[in-house]
């Protein structure tokens, strides 16, 4: 199997990239990410009010609101990120198929993240919650369910 085979397997708070191993079905780690804000409560990210603000109308004020929660926003950057080095490696020829695993909303996040180029050599994608999967037995594990091994 080919290196520049990476699988992808993420959730909110890390990733690991991993391509095909030097023995058939085994996995070597590329790379790992960490995001420790995916444990923050929202309250965690910023000022406990919102900030206020007057009508055009001057009829009175009003609480400002984001239209996105912080929490979702750090999400979605944390996905940019790994996106990012998708790409990059993508463009330096270290990555030519990819499987994504992830749970359904970061699955969504990481593909609406990939550029046209990186999406279009996602091969495989898988919308399940691997975390709990060691590094050596993620392989046996992707087998069994004939996903991308």
């Amino acid at each position: 199997m080919s290196k520049n085979n990476w699988l992808v397997v993420a959730h909110r708070a890390g990733a690991r990239i991993f391509c095909h191993g030097d023995t058939p079905h085994s996995l070597e780690c590329v790379a790992r990410f960490e995001h420790p804000q995916a444990h923050l409560h929202e309250r965690e990210f910023g000022s406990d009010r919102p900030g206020r603000a007057t009508d055009s109308s001057r009829s009175g004020r009003h609480a400002m609101t984001n239209e996105t929660p912080a929490s979702e926003t750090s999400v979605r950057m944390f996905a940019e990120r790994i996106a990012d080095y998708l790409e990059t490696a993508r463009l330096e020829h270290r990555l030519e198929r990819l499987a994504l695993v992830a749970e359904p909303h970061m699955l969504g996040l990481l593909r609406a993240a990939l550029t046209t180029g990186t999406a279009a050599i996602v091969s495989a994608s898988l919308d399940k919650d691997l975390v709990h999967v060691a590094d050596g037995d993620l392989a046996s594990w992707l087998q069994d369910a004939r996903f991308w091994i």
